[in-house]
């Protein structure tokens, strides 16, 4: 009976993720923290083996040195690397590919969102979002843990990981 709360946790953690990051283009260490932490109780109820947990966490181990590279290169921020690697936790060697797949899938329809609202922006429009008002104007930067979180709420129903713990 726990697992559905969990999952639900687990979940809403990956949208404050994007809201967070939406409102502020920051991603605080809290929720890849909270995503960590839920990961050993989720394993356990979904009845994951040792051997089935230490892959997700050298999935997840290894997401993370990739994205301080990234880091360091200067092409994703870091609140987005340690996102990416907490929700890579959960997904797992089995749906890696499809879940970067979905990553960059999302990323490249919010970019073509973000380039139409801030033409619109340009031409006039304005826009009474309180808290968004910055993603419309031009040269700001692309809350990128949106892309991350909707790629992991696309892909985490489809992972064994998640099945097993709904049943």
């Amino acid at each position: 009976m726990i697992e559905p709360v969990l999952l639900t946790l687990v979940g809403a953690a990956m949208i404050a993720g994007a809201v967070y990051d939406a409102a502020t283009l920051t991603i605080p260490n809290w929720i890849s923290l909270v995503l960590l932490a839920l990961f050993p109780a989720v394993a356990f109820f979904a009845g994951l083996s040792w051997a089935e947990t230490g892959i997700h966490f050298a999935v997840g181990f290894a997401a993370l040195l990739v994205g301080v590279a990234l880091f360091a290169g200067g092409f994703i921020g870091g609140g987005d690397a340690k996102l990416f690697a907490a929700i890579s936790l959960y997904v797992g060697a089995s749906a890696f590919g499809f879940y970067v797949f979905a990553v960059a899938l999302a990323g490249g329809v919010l970019a073509f969102l973000l380039m139409g609202l801030r033409y619109l922006a340009r031409a006039g429009v304005t826009w009474r979002i309180n808290g968004f008002q910055h993603l419309t104007m031009s040269g700001a930067g692309i809350p990128y843990g949106i892309a991350i979180a909707a790629g992991g709420l696309l892909v985490l129903p489809a992972t064994r990981l998640f099945a097993n713990a709904a049943y």
